[in-house]
C-alpha cells in the first residue's frame, strides 16, 4: 500500500506560522506627507527661535543707549547736546586752543599770525571775553616778551593796537604793559622831546619810535667814512641795533644841562664832561657821542 507523507516531514513545502513569528518584523515607514510636515514644522521653530534672540539683543541694546542719554531722552537729543557743549564746535574753545598752544611755547615767528590768532579768540566771544581767556591773553603776551626776541615783542605789540586790531583787545595789551624794559629810565627822568647841550653842539630828539641825536663839530673820524665834512648823526629805534649816517640832522632851541630825559620809549642821559647817551628802554641798545667819540652798544 502507498506510504503517504505530510509535506512538512519532507522539509519542504510551505512554512508553518509558528515558523514565521520567529522572523524580525520591519516597521512600517513615515509617509511623504508626515516628513513635509516635519521639516515645515523645524523651520519655524528656527525662525520664532530667531526672532525671539533678536528681540533680546535689541532690547539689551535700547537698555545701554538709555543709560548714555538719560530718561526719555533720544540718540539724536544726546549728539545735539553733545555738539552743543564739546570743544570741537564751540567758537570760543577752538580759537583758545592756539592760545594756550602759544603760552605754552611761543613760537616767536610771525606777530601777524599770532596778533590774529588772539583777536579770534576776542572775535570768537561775542558777549565779550570771560576773565578766564582775558588772563590767558595777558599771561600769553607776557610769555611772549619773555621767550621772543625784543623786536618780535615789539611788532607784535604794534599790531595788537594797530587799525583793525579788536578794541578789547587793544585795551588788554596797553593795560598790561606786558613789553618789559631791558634799560628803564631811572626815577626823576624830565620828560622831554628834544633838547640841545654842549654849547649847542649836539642836538637830540625823542620821538616815539626814536631816539637821534646830530653833532656838529667834532675830531673823531665819521661813520660811515663819506660822512667826513658832514653833520653826523646817531639814531636807535625801539629794539633794532643804533646806527650813523649823515643824511640828515637835528637842530632844537630847548639847551639843557646834566640830567637824564625821556619819553615813554627812550632815554639820554647828559654828562657832566658834555657826552650825551642815548638808549631804548625796551631793548638796552643806543649811543653815545661827544666831541672827540663815538660809540654804539
Amino acid at each position: 500500500m502507498p506510504r503517504l507523507t505530510h509535506p512538512a516531514a519532507e522539509g519542504g513545502g510551505e512554512k508553518t506560522d509558528a515558523t514565521m513569528n520567529n522572523e524580525p518584523q520591519k516597521a512600517p515607514g513615515l509617509s511623504a506627507g508626515v516628513k513635509s510636515m516635519l521639516i515645515i514644522l523645524g523651520i519655524m521653530l528656527s525662525i520664532i527661535i530667531f526672532l525671539i534672540w533678536s528681540a533680546i539683543i535689541r532690547g539689551a541694546g535700547d537698555i545701554a543707549a538709555g543709560s548714555l542719554t538719560g530718561p526719555g531722552q533720544t540718540q539724536s537729543e544726546a549728539a545735539e547736546q553733545t555738539d552743543d557743549s564739546g570743544s570741537t564746535t564751540d567758537p570760543v574753545a577752538i580759537a583758545r586752543e592756539p592760545i594756550i598752544a602759544m603760552v605754552n611755547a611761543p613760537a616767536c615767528e610771525n606777530p601777524e599770525n599770532d596778533a590774529a590768532l588772539l583777536s579770534d579768540l576776542v572775535t570768537a566771544s561775542s558777549g565779550g571775553l570771560a576773565e578766564d581767556d582775558r588772563q590767558l591773553i595777558i599771561d600769553t603776551l607776557h610769555r611772549v616778551d619773555e621767550t621772543c626776541p625784543k623786536d618780535f615783542s615789539l611788532e607784535l605789540s604794534a599790531r595788537l593796537s594797530g587799525p583793525g586790531a579788536a578794541l578789547e583787545l587793544s585795551q588788554i595789551s596797553a593795560e598790561a604793559d606786558w613789553v618789559s624794559r631791558a634799560r628803564p629810565a631811572p626815577d626823576g627822568a624830565t620828560t622831554i622831546s628834544h633838547f640841545s647841550t654842549d654849547r649847542r653842539n649836539i642836538h637830540c630828539t625823542l620821538e616815539s619810535t626814536r631816539a637821534a641825536c646830530s653833532i656838529y663839530t667834532y675830531s673823531f673820524p665819521s661813520i660811515p667814512a663819506s660822512c667826513e665834512t658832514y653833520t653826523q648823526t646817531f639814531v636807535v629805534q625801539e629794539s633794532t641795533d643804533a646806527n650813523a649816517l649823515c643824511s640828515w640832522r637835528l637842530q632844537s632851541e630847548n639847551e639843557v644841562g646834566p640830567g637824564v630825559y625821556a619819553n615813554e620809549n627812550f632815554a639820554c642821559e647828559v654828562k657832566e664832561n658834555s657826552s650825551v647817551e642815548c638808549w631804548s628802554q625796551l631793548s638796552g641798545k643806543g649811543f653815545e657821542v661827544n666831541r672827540t667819540g663815538s660809540r654804539t652798544f
